[in-house]
């Protein structure tokens, strides 16, 4: 079985998990920074995390791919003019 090594020789399955948790952080923040709207901000964020929170960790495009689109959709939420979310 090939380990996967990053270059700071951590496990990719360990850094993956740092990454997203380092994420899922930015997103709390971000979210009280929104003020009124910062518990529909925050409770969409937990209901994406939850809803992937099986996808295995070794399926790293799978994970990059989620971190990517969650990355994007956090952007345009610390943008100044976005006052909050709506699921459709």
């Amino acid at each position: 079985m090939r380990v996967c090594q990053n270059e700071s020789g951590l496990n990719c399955a360990l850094a993956s998990q740092r990454q997203v948790l380092s994420l899922y952080r930015t997103v709390l923040r971000t979210a009280r920074g929104k003020g009124l709207q910062a518990d529909p901000i925050a409770r969409f964020a937990r209901t994406e995390f939850e809803r992937h929170r099986q996808v295995d960790k070794k399926n790293y495009q799978l994970i990059e791919h989620l971190m990517r689109k969650a990355k994007r959709q956090l952007a345009m939420v610390q943008q100044k003019e976005v006052t909050g979310v709506k699921v459709l």
